[in-house]
């Protein structure tokens, strides 16, 4: 009885993640329709975990023993026209040091997908609550151990039309996004649009190729708009070199800041060299229309390269309303080997990634060390009182914190993944770089991680695993007289994972994270041990 009272629970708690429209579809729609295989799993569990230093701090570091204890759900419904999957999961988390910062936490993930007969139509809908951290600046490693977090929730429904054939191929979704958090920061709701299109085999005069995105976002009094679509239409000859045309627009705006004089159509000639069957090389020059303030025309190249099934290879180059601008995306698989390089370029708007400097106040420090050494939880506040004044002097400190971000910001990322996958052991490499220049401010921020994991499975009912990771993140990088800030994180841990038996499973996991930061305060190390034992239903 009492199990079902916390399941009953869960998905009360979580019930605003799934709209009441969804369900009502469910229990009205055709057998025929949704008559497929169901999936039903609840499960309830307790992690301790001790940290020496639960606060973070570089010195009177405090210890605490932390208790999750945790419900959750999942379930999958498939058939051959709807697919439901639902996760989620309600966590307690008690602080031996402190009772009252003892608090709740939910989150779950659901997607589901209607297809529309054999139309290639599809409804699609999404949602996740997840417990992100409230401020990077002071911990981009925040979790429910350190409490630092917030919670974040997404939204995504809408329509998607694929198709797959010899006369043409189709990729292409309308949707609506809404994105919600805790302390409000990071929020907006608007429309996406995106299409991807070109001929199919059977073409043999004419071939096309079309790649656009639409998105609308909106946040209280704030909106932006933003675009980007390129055409491609061109003659099939009986030669390695068919000539085409090339149609490009863009255009970014609205009242957020970084949306003046960003629209840059051009239309050009081009060439399409076919050295081989799996391989085509395209070469256009574009024209600037004369009533932009773009004044330079620009030459544009693309790649593509499919070697195999296996192995693919894009890689272009062109000209947007902010300069250069580069892509690249490489994967390759065999046997036990899988690798992905992707460089991509895009425009966001609202995110929690604006930070500005605050004021954390005047405060006694000791006279003695060095203020460069010192940190507020080395301090007294300013109306403290002190025995001996003489042996303090009055300090300022600063630190930085998000903001709303109502402008458009230039996001650069480059991805790396490797996998390697033998009989008992897997090896994971994961390295990425993001830089964020706010289009308007000029600002940047660069981020940098890496990591590298192994896993072995040491019986039929136990594994392994070891995981080191370091990454650095520069806050205002180019403002070195103001509020730049540098982080760097060096976490190892390891972690140990068995079957106790057939519905009863349990982790032991140890872990240390060594901070190294610009801010004195928030240079800290960390270690935790922890012990997790799981029940299924």
């Amino acid at each position: 009885m009492s199990m079902a009272i916390m399941v009953m629970a869960t998905v009360k708690n979580i019930n605003k993640v799934m709209p009441a429209k969804a369900l009502l579809f469910f229990l009205l729609a055709p057998a025929s329709v949704i008559a497929g295989e169901w999936t039903f799993e609840p499960n309830i569990g307790l992690t301790e975990t001790y940290t020496d230093n639960v606060e973070l701090t570089p010195n009177k570091q405090q210890s605490s023993l932390v208790s999750q204890i945790f419900i959750g759900l999942d379930t999958d419904y498939n058939s051959r026209y709807f697919d439901f999957s639902f996760s989620g999961t309600e966590t307690y988390a008690a602080y031996s040091h402190d009772s009252d910062v003892n608090d709740d936490f939910q989150e779950a993930s659901l997607n589901t997908r209607l297809l529309l007969g054999d139309t290639g139509f599809q409804l699609i809908a999404s949602s996740e609550i997840n417990n992100i951290s409230q401020n990077d600046a002071d911990n981009s490693l925040a979790d429910l151990v350190s409490g630092d977090t917030i919670q974040q929730q997404m939204h995504t429904g809408g329509i998607q039309y694929q198709a797959n054939n010899s006369d043409f191929i189709v990729d292409s979704s309308l949707t609506y996004n809404l994105i919600e958090t805790e302390d409000n920061i990071g929020e907006s709701q608007g429309y996406s649009f995106d299409l991807t299109s070109q001929n199919g085999l059977s073409a043999r005069t004419v071939f096309w190729q079309i790649e656009g995105e639409y998105d609308q976002r909106e946040n209280n009094e704030f909106s932006g708009k933003a675009y980007n679509i390129e055409g491609k239409i061109g003659a099939i000859t009986s030669y390695r070199f068919n000539p085409f045309i090339r149609v490009y627009d863009e255009d970014v705006k609205g009242n957020v800041q970084g949306a003046n004089n960003s629209n840059i159509p051009s239309i050009g000639p081009g060439i399409r060299w076919l050295p081989s069957r799996h391989l085509f090389i395209d070469l256009a020059y574009n024209f600037i229309q004369e009533d932009t303030t773009a004044t330079d025309d620009y030459i544009s190249a693309s790649i593509h390269w499919t070697p195999s099934e296996r192995t693919t290879l894009k890689a272009d180059y062109s000209q947007r309303f902010y300069g250069d601008s580069y892509g690249f995306d490489f994967s390759h698989r065999n046997k036990r080997l899988t690798n992905s390089i992707v460089y991509v370029e895009t425009i966001e708007a609202f995110d929690r990634s604006t930070f500005e400097e605050t004021d954390l106040g005047i405060f006694y420090c000791p006279a003695s060390v060095d203020l460069t050494e010192l940190s507020p939880s080395d301090c007294y506040a300013e109306n403290s009182d002190i025995n001996q004044p003489n042996d303090y002097i009055l300090a300022g400190f600063s630190s930085i914190s998000p903001v709303e971000n109502n402008e458009f910001t230039l996001n650069k990322r480059l991805t790396w993944t490797s996998i390697l996958t033998l009989r008992r052991t897997t090896f994971t490499f994961n390295a990425g770089t993001r830089e964020r220049e706010a289009l308007s401010s000029g600002i940047i921020d660069t981020y940098f991680d890496v990591s590298f994991d192994i896993n072995r499975k040491t019986s039929a009912h136990s594994d392994i695993s070891f995981n080191a990771r370091y990454s650095e993140n520069t806050y205002d990088k180019e403002n070195t007289e103001g509020s730049e800030q540098d982080d760097k994180y060096r976490v190892a841990s390891a972690t140990y994972n068995r079957t106790l038996a057939h519905s009863l499973s349990g982790f032991i996991s140890l872990q240390y994270v060594d901070r190294e930061s610009s801010r004195n305060d928030r240079t800290y190390q960390e270690a935790r041990a922890s012990i997790n034992i799981t029940k299924d239903f």
